[in-house]
C-alpha cells in the first residue's frame, strides 16, 4: 500500500501537543548544516535543490481540506542511502547541563536492516517527503500488533526508523526524551 497522502487523524483534546515541523527548505538547511549531504554523497546544493523539487508539489492553497491550507511534510534522506545508524550521532538528548549524542546499542548489529511492513512502499530516490506524519503519541505503550490495525482504521502506516530519525534530527525537542544523567 502507498504511503498515505494526508489521512492526520482529527486532533483529540488529549493529545500532545507537538511542535509544527520547519518548511522543507528549512529542513534541507539543517540537514547540510549537520552534513547529512556528505554522508548521502550529495553536494549541499544537489540536497537543497532536490528538496526544493519536492517541496514544489506539495498541496498548497488548493488542497481538498480547504483554502489556505498547507500539508506539513518531513525530509527523509532514504536510508538506502544514508543507514539510521549513521544518522543516530547526529541526534542530541538533553541531559542535566547540556546534551549527549545519540547512539545505537552495540548489540543492535541489525538496526540498519529494519524495513518496512509488508505494504508499505517508500519513494524513489534520495530524498523524499512524508507528508501530515503523526508520531502516533496516543498509541505509546500499544504493542505493534495492537497499533498496526489502529493505524490502518486511521489511513495512516507507520513511521519508519528512519523517518523518526529525521523527525529528532529537525524537531529535537519535541522528540519523546527522557532527561538523563
Amino acid at each position: 500500500m502507498p504511503r498515505p497522502a494526508d489521512t492526520r487523524p482529527a486532533d483529540t483534546p488529549s493529545a500532545p501537543a507537538v511542535p509544527a515541523l520547519p518548511p522543507v527548505a528549512d529542513q534541507a538547511e539543517r540537514l547540510v548544516a549537520l552534513g547529512v549531504h556528505e554522508l548521502a554523497g550529495l553536494t549541499a546544493e544537489e540536497l537543497r535543490a532536490e528538496a526544493a523539487r519536492l517541496a514544489a508539489d506539495l498541496p498548497g492553497p488548493g488542497h481538498p481540506r480547504g483554502p489556505g491550507h498547507s500539508v506539513e511534510a518531513l525530509l527523509v534522506v532514504s536510508s538506502q542511502i544514508v543507514p539510521p545508524s549513521a544518522l543516530a550521532p547526529l541526534m542530541r538528548l538533553p541531559v542535566r547541563g547540556g546534551e549527549r549524542s545519540g547512539f545505537v546499542v552495540e548489540d543492535m548489529t541489525d538496526v540498519d536492516d529494519f524495513a518496512p511492513v509488508d505494504g508499505i512502499e517508500v519513494p524513489e530516490g534520495p530524498l523524499y517527503l512524508v507528508l501530515s506524519p503523526d508520531r502516533g503519541d496516543d498509541l505509546a505503550n500499544w504493542s505493534p500488533e495492537e497499533a498496526l490495525p489502529e493505524l490502518a482504521r486511521r489511513g495512516r502506516s507507520p513511521l519508519l526508523l528512519a523517518e523518526g530519525v529525521h523527525w529528532a534530527l529537525q524537531r529535537p525537542a519535541s522528540s519523546p526524551t527522557t532527561t538523563a544523567t
